[in-house]
């Protein structure tokens, strides 16, 4: 069985085509769009007052849900033929598949260096907070005090 950093590494080398990044982001990004759409287009069509019924029993599509998704295609696919999104598209996934993701090893060590200095960061904060705390509470009065 391969490691994880034989399998990023094999991700990597695999020239995997930037075309087929640019299709599955347009799709998840077209699912989320159209999950949002459904409800924002469900509420104008209710704030509206217009009557909303039931297209599909099983599912509960609505007339609002139907115009929602329709909305979401249509978006999706504009965005993906449009000349320059469509250029721009291509040229990022192209940038992301030159990119050497980090190891689990390398990102576990990351992590634990980066919660050992946010500890030693807090240590240090209390120490300076509880210094200038006393200072000006209790050392300056007292110190005022005696003058």
């Amino acid at each position: 069985m391969a490691t994880a950093s034989e399998a990023s590494q094999q991700a990597n080398r695999s020239a995997m085509d930037p075309k087929r990044l640019v299709v599955i982001f347009y799709l998840l990004a077209g699912i989320i769009l159209a999950l949002f759409l459904e409800r924002v287009v469900g509420m104008l069509w209710a704030s509206f007052g217009w009557p909303d019924s039931i297209l599909i029993e099983g599912l509960d599509w609505k007339v609002s849900t139907l115009v929602g998704y329709v909305l979401a295609v249509a978006l999706a696919l504009v965005g993906y033929f449009h000349p320059k999104t469509h250029a721009l598209s291509m040229e990022v996934a192209s940038e992301l598949m030159k990119v050497t993701w980090p190891t689990w090893g390398e990102t576990r060590a990351s992590t634990v260096a980066v919660v050992v200095a946010s500890l030693v960061a807090a240590v240090l904060l209390f120490c300076i907070d509880s210094v200038a705390y006393n200072l000006m509470v209790e050392w300056l009065p007292a110190l005022w005090g005696k003058l």
